[in-house]
């Protein structure tokens, strides 16, 4: 598994910025106020989706090396949270792979499904079940590292407030404050507990 620290900061930081431009475009979106199943025919609900679906595919990577990385840092805590942040990554990547391959054609054939006029309990159960498991792991990891203070506490609070927001099925606002955490995250020095902050070929592994 040593092979992945090497991977935490340029996975951290694709992911991170996938998810800003998926984000971006999503709330752009948004604001046209057209019927989602309008929206999911257009070239930029494609690009989108597509930015989440690639950047929901980083994390995972991203996580599994901040894990290895850090791991005696973030503890037992930390490492429910990982599975529970891994969880909720591996779920909203086969929702996000719907949103890009099956929802324009579930927007010509039954808008209403899109459109929130008729919802199957499956259907509306899954998108809660997603967010929740989603949204709680974030939560979890985020705090687990602001426990640890072994990166700076903006990233933290950010991936924690991005988790929070991904609480809310439906909309990608919490990945895309989540992408700002996880951009901050990279770029962010690393401590150790009661020290000042580590050169990288200074690390502790």
């Amino acid at each position: 598994m040593k092979r992945f620290e090497g991977l935490a900061k340029p996975s951290t930081l694709a992911a991170g910025a996938a998810f800003l431009i998926g984000g971006i475009l999503d709330q752009a979106l948004r604001l046209t106020g057209e019927p989602v199943s309008d929206l999911v025919q257009t070239p930029l609900y494609a690009l989108r989706s597509m930015a989440l679906l690639g950047a929901a595919l980083l994390l995972i990577l991203s996580l599994v090396a901040i894990y290895e990385r850090r791991a005696k840092q973030i503890g037992p805590f930390g490492f429910s949270a990982a599975i529970m942040a891994g969880t909720g990554t591996i779920l909203i990547s086969g929702q996000f792979w719907a949103e890009a391959f099956l929802y324009p054609t579930l927007g010509r054939v039954v808008p209403d499904l899109l459109d929130g006029t008729e919802r199957p309990g499956s259907f509306a159960f899954g998108l809660l079940l997603t967010a929740a498991v989603f949204g709680v792991g974030w939560i979890l990891l985020g705090a687990a590292i602001l426990r640890a203070r072994i990166y700076r506490v903006l990233p933290a609070v950010f991936i924690l407030a991005g988790g929070a927001i991904s609480l809310l099925p439906g909309q990608a606002l919490g990945q895309l404050v989540l992408g700002v955490g996880l951009v901050l995250l990279a770029f962010s020095p690393t401590y150790r507990k009661h020290e000042g902050p580590q050169r990288a070929g200074s690390q502790p592994h």
